[in-house]
C-alpha cells in the first residue's frame, strides 16, 4: 500500500491564505495538493480529477461545505471519498452537522499541524482498507460465478475481508469518539467498548500511570471475571514493574505483544488466570503524552497468534490517536481551570466566586438560611512588594491563601479577587454572629508572624462583612456592601472587621450610580476641557496652559474632577478617559495654531494607571500624529508619587517620552517623597510647587523655606519651576522675588472654556508686572 505517500488531497476554502497554509502543512508529508475556492469548483474538480481525500471548509459563499459533502456522499462514484470538514466553530452542533452530512472527520480552526497529519493519515489508511475490500469483494463475486480454481484464494480473501472490516470498524468508531468526546474517563470507556464490540477482543482495559510511574486500571470492557481486581491487587503488593510486559511497554514506549500465554515465561504467574478466562494472546500499547507514558491500552484475544504486524500497526495508531485526544482534553481542562482559578494561589477566581455566590444565595433563599460575605484586604501589602520584591509578595499571598482556607469549614468558599484582596462566602450560618466569629479567627491568625524568604513579617488585614438578606439580596449587592464595610474598617485604623451600615450602603449606591453614569458619559461625549493659562513671572506673557477635564452632567450640571476622577481610577475608566483628554487637548492646541495664534505648550495630566501602560510612548506618538501637533507643544504632568513608586521603570518610560520630543513636568512637588536627590535621574523639564505650600507662603515660615529650597535646587538641576494656586499679589511677589519661572492660578485666570482662552491668546493678554518687594 503506497497511498499514504502519494495521495492527492483536494483543499476547498474560499480564503487563499487558508489554502496556502494547509498546502504548506501537508507538503512535508509528501502529499500532492490541489485546490478549489468554492463548493461549485470543488464538485467540478472531483468530477474531473477525483482526489484521495478532501479538506472541506464549512462556511463558503454559494454552496457551503455541508451541501458539498452531502452531494458527494449521494453519488456512488464519489461516495467513498474521505472528507475532513474544517470550521472555526467548535460547538457540538457544528461537528454533528458535519458528520451527519457524511464527513468522516472534523477539525477546528486554527488547524494544528500535528493533528492534521494524524487525521489525514488515518483517513487515507481507511481508504486503503476500503479500496482493498472493494477489490477482494470483486474476487469473491468472480469465485461465486464458478471460478472453483480460486477457492483457496477466496477463503483467504474472506478472512482478510473480515479482518479488515473489523479493523475498519475499530478505527472508524474510535476516531468518531475522539472527535466528539471531551472527557477523559468517557473516552477511555468508549475506546474499550468499541474495541471489544467491533474488534472481537475478549477484554480491553486502559490503565493510568501517575507521576511515580504506578499503574491503575480505570476503564475496561469485555469478559473480566475479577481479572482486573487481581491485577490491581498485584500492583499494590508488588509494584507496576512486577508486571514485566507492562513495565517493558512503559519503559521503551513501544507496543509489547504476547501471542501465546503458554509459551511466554514472563507470564507464568498469569497464564492460568488468563487461560481460565479464555485469553490466549495479549497486546499492550502505551499511551504517550509530552513524550512520557501516561497510560496503557491492553487487549486480550481468544486466539493464539492474533496480533500480526498489520494489526499491531493499526492498534499502535489507535493508541496514538487516543494519546492525542488525551493531550487535547488535558489542555482544555487546564484552560477551564485557569478560567475559574487564580494561577498564583489556586483559589477560585472572580468568575468562580460569582458562580458559587449565586448558588449559595439560591440555597439560602430556599432554606431560609443566613449567608455571610467577608471582603478581606491585607494592610500595607504594597510595602512588602516595594521592600522585598514581587516574588516575596507572591509568597506572602500564597501563605495567606493557605491560612484562610484552613480557617474555613468544608463547603465555605475562599476566593482571590486579585492583588491582595480575598473574599470568603460563609454558607448556611445559624446566626449573624458566625460571620463575626470567623472574622475574629482570621484576625487572630494574622497576628502570627509569617516567614518569607528568611524575613519574619507581621501582616495584618482589614475585613468588611455583609449579610444576606439584610445587606443585599443578590451577589452584586452583597459584594458591594462587603467592599463598603472594608473601607469602613480601613478608616478605623485597619486590622479590624466591620459590618455593613445603612449609611455606607447609601454611599456605595451613590458610587455605583456615579460609575454607571460615568460609563455612559464617555459614550455620550458629556466631557469637555477647560484651560488654565500659565504666565511668565517676569514678562507676564502666557507661556502655556493646563487642560483640565469637566463633566457636563445631564442632571447635576458641571462636575469638577474631584467628584468623578477617583471613581474613574477605581473602575479602570481612567485609561480611556485620560486618552480622550490627551487627544482632545492636542487637537485643540493644533486648531489654535492653524487659526494663527502664537504656538504655546499645552499640559495634560497623566493618571497612575496611564503611566504604567507598557505602550504609553506609542500611544502618545500616535495621538500626536493623528492631531498633527508638534511634540514640543505637548507637556505631560505626573505626580511626584507616580514617578517615585517604581523609579527604574519610571526612568525608562520618561526617557521614551522625551525621545518623542514631549516635555514632562512633576506636579504637586513637595507633598510626596521629598526626593529632590532623585530628580537628576529623571528626564524632566519642569517642577510644579504644590499649591498647599503656595497658599501660606507669605504667612508660614516653613512653607516659605520649602518653596525657596525647591526653586533653588531645581534651578541647580537645570529645571524650570512653576507655582500652582497663586491667588494673591503677595504670593506672586514672593515667588517673583525668589526667581520662580512661571505661575498658574486664580490671580491671573481661573480654568476657562476654549473659546474664552482663545480671546486671551488673540489679545495677547499679559499679567500686570510689578516690582517685587521684600516681605
Amino acid at each position: 500500500m503506497t497511498l499514504l505517500h502519494k495521495a492527492t488531497i483536494l483543499i476547498v476554502d474560499d480564503e487563499p491564505k487558508n489554502r496556502s497554509l494547509l498546502g504548506a502543512m501537508l507538503k512535508p508529508e509528501g502529499y500532492r495538493t490541489i485546490t478549489a475556492s468554492s463548493g461549485e469548483e470543488a464538485l467540478a474538480t472531483v468530477a474531473e480529477n477525483p482526489p484521495d481525500l478532501i479538506l472541506l471548509d464549512v462556511m463558503m459563499p454559494g454552496i457551503d461545505g455541508y451541501h458539498v459533502a452531502t452531494q458527494l456522499k449521494a453519488n456512488s462514484a464519489t461516495r467513498n471519498l474521505p472528507i475532513i470538514m474544517l470550521s472555526a466553530l467548535d460547538d457540538r452542533s457544528s461537528k454533528l452537522a458535519g458528520l451527519s452530512a457524511g464527513a468522516e472527520d472534523f477539525l477546528t480552526k486554527p488547524i494544528d499541524r500535528a493533528e492534521l497529519w494524524v487525521r489525514v493519515r488515518n483517513l487515507l489508511r481507511l481508504k486503503e482498507y476500503g479500496d482493498f475490500l472493494a477489490e477482494h469483494n470483486q474476487l469473491l463475486k468472480q469465485a461465486v460465478r464458478g471460478q472453483s480454481e480460486e477457492i483457496m484464494e477466496r477463503k483467504r480473501a474472506e478472512i482478510q475481508i473480515n479482518r479488515l472490516n473489523r479493523l475498519y470498524a475499530i478505527l472508524s468508531g474510535i476516531n468518531a469518539a475522539v472527535v466528539r468526546i471531551r472527557n477523559r474517563q468517557e473516552l477511555f470507556s468508549e475506546a474499550c467498548r468499541i474495541t471489544v464490540e467491533h474488534g472481537h477482543f475478549k477484554l480491553a482495559w486502559i490503565g493510568s500511570v501517575d507521576a511515580q510511574g504506578e499503574l491503575t486500571p480505570i476503564a475496561w470492557s469485555g469478559f473480566n471475571e475479577g481479572y482486573l481486581d487481581k491485577i490491581t491487587s498485584y500492583i499494590k503488593d508488588n509494584g507496576t514493574n512486577s508486571l514485566l510486559l507492562v513495565a517493558q511497554a512503559l519503559q521503551k514506549k513501544t507496543p509489547v505483544v504476547c501471542n501465546n500465554f503458554n509459551a511466554n515465561p514472563k507470564l507464568t504467574h498469569w497464564h492460568i488466570e488468563a487461560l481460565q478466562r479464555g485469553y490466549h494472546s495479549m497486546g499492550i500499547f502505551p499511551l504517550i503524552g509530552d513524550d512520557q507514558p501516561v497510560g496503557i491500552f491492553t487487549l486480550y484475544a481468544s486466539e493464539q497468534n492474533f496480533f500480526d504486524m498489520e494489526e499491531i500497526k493499526l492498534l499502535t495508531e489507535l493508541a496514538a490517536n487516543i494519546s492525542y485526544a488525551l493531550e487535547y482534553i488535558k489542555k482544555e481542562e487546564k484552560l477551564n481551570y485557569l478560567a475559574y482559578h487564580d494561577v498564583l494561589t489556586g483559589l477560585p477566581s472572580r468568575t468562580l466566586l460569582h458562580d458559587r455566590l449565586i448558588q449559595a444565595l439560591t440555597n439560602s433563599h430556599r432554606h431560609k438560611d443566613k449567608l455571610g460575605v467577608l471582603f478581606i484586604d491585607l494592610d500595607n501589602f504594597k510595602n512588602v512588594n516595594d521592600s522585598l520584591g514581587h516574588h516575596a509578595g507572591d509568597m506572602l499571598l500564597k501563605q495567606v491563601a493557605a491560612m484562610l482556607s484552613a480557617c474555613m469549614r468544608e463547603g465555605d468558599t475562599v476566593a482571590r479577587l486579585g492583588g491582595d484582596e480575598f473574599v470568603v462566602i460563609l454558607d448556611s450560618m445559624t446566626s449573624e454572629n458566625d460571620a463575626w466569629m470567623v472574622s475574629q479567627k482570621i484576625l487572630k491568625f494574622m497576628t502570627e508572624p509569617l516567614t518569607i524568604e528568611g524575613h519574619e513579617l507581621l501582616v495584618t488585614c482589614s475585613i468588611g462583612i455583609a449579610l444576606y438578606p439584610k445587606d443585599g439580596e443578590d451577589a452584586k449587592a452583597l459584594l458591594q456592601s462587603a467592599d463598603g464595610a472594608l473601607y469602613l474598617a480601613k478608616s478605623k485604623g485597619r486590622n479590624n472587621a466591620q459590618f455593613c451600615t445603612t449609611e455606607m450602603n447609601a454611599k456605595a449606591l451613590e458610587r455605583l450610580t456615579l460609575e454607571n453614569s460615568l460609563r455612559q458619559a464617555i459614550n455620550r461625549q458629556e466631557f469637555l476641557l477647560h484651560y488654565q493659562p500659565r504666565v511668565n513671572m517676569v514678562s507676564g506673557e502666557i507661556t502655556g496652559m493646563e487642560a483640565l477635564i469637566r463633566w457636563q452632567h445631564p442632571t447635576q450640571g458641571l462636575l469638577y474632577p474631584t467628584k468623578f476622577i477617583p471613581v474613574a481610577e477605581e473602575s479602570d475608566l481612567i485609561v480611556p478617559l485620560g486618552e480622550w483628554v490627551l487627544r482632545t487637548a492636542c487637537k485643540q492646541n493644533k486648531a489654535w495654531q492653524l487659526a494663527g495664534l502664537k504656538p504655546i505648550c499645552i499640559a495634560v495630566n497623566l493618571s497612575a494607571r496611564q503611566f504604567k501602560q507598557q505602550d504609553l510612548a506609542e500611544i502618545i506618538a500616535r495621538i500626536l500624529k493623528e492631531t498633527e501637533l508638534a511634540p514640543c507643544y505637548l507637556e505631560l504632568e505626573l505626580t511626584e508619587s507616580m514617578v517615585m513608586q517604581h523609579v527604574e521603570a519610571a526612568i525608562t518610560t520618561l526617557t521614551q517620552i522625551k525621545a518623542i520630543g514631549v516635555k514632562v513636568s512633576i506636579d504637586d512637588f513637595g507633598i510626596g517623597y521629598s526626593s529632590l536627590n532623585y530628580l537628576k535621574h529623571f528626564p524632566i523639564s519642569f517642577l510644579k510647587i504644590d499649591q498647599s505650600f503656595v497658599r501660606d507662603i507669605t504667612t508660614n515660615r516653613d512653607d516659605a523655606i520649602i518653596a525657596k529650597i525647591i526653586i533653588s535646587m531645581a534651578h541647580d538641576l537645570g529645571l524650570k519651576v512653576i507655582a500652582e494656586g497663586v491667588e494673591t499679589e503677595e504670593q506672586k511677589s514672593f515667588l517673583h522675588l525668589h526667581c520662580c519661572d512661571e505661575m498658574q492660578g486664580y490671580f491671573f485666570s481661573t480654568p476657562i472654556p476654549a473659546e474664552e482662552l482663545e480671546i486671551l491668546l488673540k489679545e495677547e493678554r499679559c499679567m500686570p508686572t510689578t516690582k517685587p518687594r521684600l516681605l
